[in-house]
């Protein structure tokens, strides 16, 4: 892989955590009709943080699997075949 497709997937990568999160802020907020817990504070009850690692960890965990899938399917259409040839 050269170093521009590298450069190009870790931005994209960024670029996709970025929009994730507010995608899960707004969620979160849409839902519930407040902010999202800060999980270090210990006045936030145990179920209301626990109900935000599950959404976080469906979104990230979609969003990764969306991703690898779609840069799978790229790579594999551009990936050139394997010619094997024996000689006799």
């Amino acid at each position: 892989m050269s170093l521009t497709n590298k450069i190009a997937f870790a931005l994209f990568g960024a670029l996709t955590g970025a929009v994730t999160g507010k995608a899960l802020h707004g969620t979160w907020t849409h839902l519930t009709g407040e902010e999202p817990p800060d999980l270090a504070d210990p006045d936030v009850p145990a179920h209301r943080a626990l109900a935000w690692v599950v959404l976080s960890g469906l979104m990230l965990a979609g969003t990764q699997i969306f991703l690898n899938r779609m840069g799978a399917k790229h790579w594999n259409a551009k990936a050139k075949p394997l010619v094997v040839r024996i000689s006799k």
